[in-house]
């Protein structure tokens, strides 16, 4: 008999809910959310499973890792498939939802969310965090800025780097805004600071690694790009296709067809939220900064005076994502070919 375990995390305790091939129920419990509580409530049940499966969520990375180590056929659900499943339920709570994911699994309607390596884990930690770091620093600096609007002091543009500079200039003169303004510099000071301080980490770490040396043979491809493709592909082997990673990071159209409707719209953006613009900024500096000539420059601008500069740049980070993961496999640095010559003709 075939046995199936489904888990419904949430941060202090996990309904675990057990079911055989044919839907019975054998056994359901709330077990505290701790790989080794729950490997020990799996393992006393004295079955067999042949999965064990979760949402994936914030949780998920650290209970798969430790229930993996068990021995346990652990995977993670999908949470769009997950959720569809689920919605079929007229009354939501954790028990039920045990007891539906474990159904899920039992008759195969799931697709399987592939967990990151510790590694690329800890490298997605310092590119969000240098992200966030980003952000609270442009927070502060439009912050500042519409503060003194206020009082006619127009900031202008102005490099990051010159901006403290260019703001106590505005506010020589006027000491009680000065004062309320310090704290915003300080802070905004201590951003950039340690702004710099993960950017000189991750170029570190992008030196010493030859994987991310050869994906930024690339045009476009820098530092941050490279980083972020392989810690969000992880794995190249698992795909089949390098094609499929251009679907996998939600760089191709949706598609709608029913009836008498046949439409493609807009990219799916499915998948890594954090790789997808870096991919596109990259597409964006090929076509626009990098003058040295090769095919798929080529490619992209005639694309864009057919259609648009937008079309054409989520078109070319398509084609990078494809490019990138066919680098990392073969192990080689990217072609840049020779320009055509155009041959003119005498009168």
């Amino acid at each position: 008999m075939k046995y199936y375990a489904g888990l419904d995390v949430s941060l202090k305790s996990t309904a675990v809910c057990v079911v055989d091939h044919d839907g019975t129920v054998i056994k359901e419990e709330m077990v505290s959310s701790d790989p080794q509580a729950i490997t020990t409530f799996l393992v006393d049940t004295g079955l067999t499973f042949e999965l064990v499966g979760m949402e994936a969520g914030s949780l998920a990375p650290w209970l798969y890792h430790g229930l993996f180590a068990a021995g346990l056929p652990v995977i993670c659900l999908e949470t769009r498939h997950a959720k569809a499943a689920l919605q079929a339920q007229t009354v939501k709570t954790d028990r039920n939802d045990a007891r539906g994911l474990a159904h899920i699994l039992r008759t195969g309607w799931f697709k399987s969310v592939h967990i990151k390596s510790e590694a690329s884990q800890k490298w997605r930690v310092l590119l969000n965090n240098r992200s966030g770091l980003v952000d609270k620093r442009v927070d502060i600096s439009n912050q500042i800025r519409g503060t003194l609007k206020v009082f006619g002091l127009k900031v202008g543009h102005v490099s990051k780097a010159a901006y403290e500079t260019r703001i106590r200039t505005l506010l020589v003169g006027d000491t009680e805004l000065e004062a309320l303004m310090l704290p915003l510099l300080t802070a905004r000071r201590v951003l950039v600071e340690q702004e710099r301080q993960l950017d000189k980490t991750i170029r570190a770490r992008v030196k010493a690694d030859p994987v991310c040396r050869r994906l930024m043979s690339i045009p476009g491809v820098g530092v941050l790009t490279a980083l972020a493709f392989k810690s969000a592909i992880d794995q190249p082997r698992r795909f089949q296709k390098s094609r499929d990673v251009g679907a996998h990071l939600g760089l191709t159209p949706r598609k709608y067809a029913s009836g008498e409707v046949d439409y493609n719209g807009h990219i799916t953006k499915c998948g890594d939220a954090l790789l997808r613009p870096h991919l596109y900024e990259a597409a964006q500096v090929l076509l626009t900064r990098v003058a040295k000539w090769s095919k798929l420059k080529a490619w992209g601008v005639k694309l864009a005076k057919r259609s648009s500069m937008k079309n054409a740049c989520v078109a070319v980070a398509r084609k990078l994502a494809v490019l990138m993961h066919r680098i990392w496999m073969d192990e080689t640095t990217f072609q840049w070919g020779q320009e055509p010559r155009t041959l003119s003709t005498g009168t």
